[in-house]
């Protein structure tokens, strides 16, 4: 009875696991590899648009002010609304800043941070396929399906189905006592069928783990609101600081300023942090800084600071690493997801688990077609098999 229950519980496992891979593995396929490309985002988009992202002057002593970015896109778009500047993130690295302007489709330019230059401008939102505008799509595309919000939880939901795959995937190839090797192993010199076979369960069986984390970090990161809440039901989960908000800047009030919320934030982090970015929120009176701690798990930083953009008081701070586990759990799936948790080494590994998916399609794919040909032959020799006479009577 027990043998009878396997038999139809792998059954049902196997068909699950190949029509969930079949249908959604075109969309697996394209967020690996875009997923595999962003590992190295920065460098890639410097590499493609050297001419906006890095200084034409190379890398100076003293870099000029947050303020000079904004003075440089104020004046070729007079009364442009600058929302956020990003600072160098290596020595010869532009000012990055984000805004908005009427005349243009343009919301990001660089800024030369040796002389105050203007160097160039693109769109972010473009759907283009050239270098300026190649990773930022790819970016939008692996996020939101290019589809914003409802694009982000139709990912989230994808991740759902993609850990049941992946768990349906593990059950069905998990080897018998004293088979490991054999499983993990690929046989050379057989044929397409065996092949094919034999590297989608070593792969599968030697990845399972790195793709469950990064499956998990996607669902987490798609549908941050039900993430959050499933980690309050079993740990302790604080209000989010970002909410704080403060009333909204009106025409003639004193501010701050660029250059007066980057020292602030500077004098608010710790000694060995590092200020990343600056955002701009009239609405809600603050400047928000994004600061990189020295033992912080992301790139772009997870430590933010609030400041009021009239008085340059500490509003409130989001430091989930100092929070609790809860939030320190929530913290860790970005860089998880991304690969920058421990720099290099995890962000090779996120690129080459970003291939798999791949790999894992075109071989079911084989699989599915060398089982179907051996089905029809096997019909077609029953059918052409000579057929007993009946004896007569």
């Amino acid at each position: 009875m027990k043998a009878k229950l396997r038999k139809s519980l792998r059954t049902a496992l196997s068909t699950l696991h190949r029509w969930v891979g079949f249908i959604l593995g075109g969309v697996l396929v394209l967020a690996g590899l875009t997923g595999s490309l962003l590992a190295f985002d920065h460098e890639l988009d410097s590499w493609l648009n050297s001419a906006m992202l890095r200084n034409s002057t190379g890398v100076c002593a003293a870099p000029l002010p947050p303020s000079a970015a904004a003075h440089a896109v104020r004046q070729a778009w007079p009364g442009a609304s600058i929302n956020a500047i990003t600072l160098p993130e290596a020595p010869a690295d532009s000012y990055r800043v984000q805004f908005k302007h009427a005349a243009t489709a343009d919301n990001e330019a660089g800024v030369d941070t040796c002389s105050g230059q203007l160097l160039a401008s693109r769109d972010r939102d473009a759907v283009s396929l050239d270098r300026a505008h190649l990773m930022p799509l790819l970016l939008r595309w692996h996020m939101t399906l290019l589809q914003g919000k409802t694009g982000r939880e139709v990912l989230g939901w994808l991740a759902v189905a993609w850990i049941v795959l992946l768990l349906a995937g593990v059950y069905l190839a998990w080897p018998r006592p004293g088979h490991w090797r054999r499983s993990v192993s690929v046989t050379r010199g057989v044929g397409a069928f065996r092949t094919s076979y034999e590297l989608h369960r070593a792969a599968g069986l030697i990845s399972a783990v790195f793709l469950l984390v990064v499956a998990g970090s996607g669902f987490f990161m798609g549908l941050p609101q039900l993430g959050r809440q499933l980690v309050a039901s079993v740990a302790n989960v604080p209000a989010d600081a970002r909410a704080a908000a403060l009333a909204p800047l009106a025409a003639g009030d004193p501010e701050l300023g660029w250059d007066g919320a980057a020292a602030k934030a500077r004098e608010l982090a710790p000694a060995d942090a590092t200020l990343v970015m600056l955002r701009r929120d009239a609405a809600r009176g603050v400047y928000q800084a994004r600061v990189r701690r020295a033992d912080d798990w992301q790139p772009v930083g997870t430590l933010r600071l609030f400041i009021d953009m009239r008085s340059g008081e500490r509003v409130s701070a989001a430091d989930p690493l100092s929070g609790t586990a809860g939030q320190r759990f929530l913290a860790v799936m970005f860089p998880l997801h991304s690969g920058s948790l421990f720099g290099l080494p995890t962000r090779i590994l996120t690129a080459v688990l970003g291939l798999l998916p791949l790999l894992f399609f075109v071989t079911g794919l084989v699989i599915w077609i060398s089982r179907r040909r051996l089905k029809h032959r096997g019909r077609q020799a029953a059918a052409q098999a000579p057929r007993p006479q009946a004896g007569r009577a």
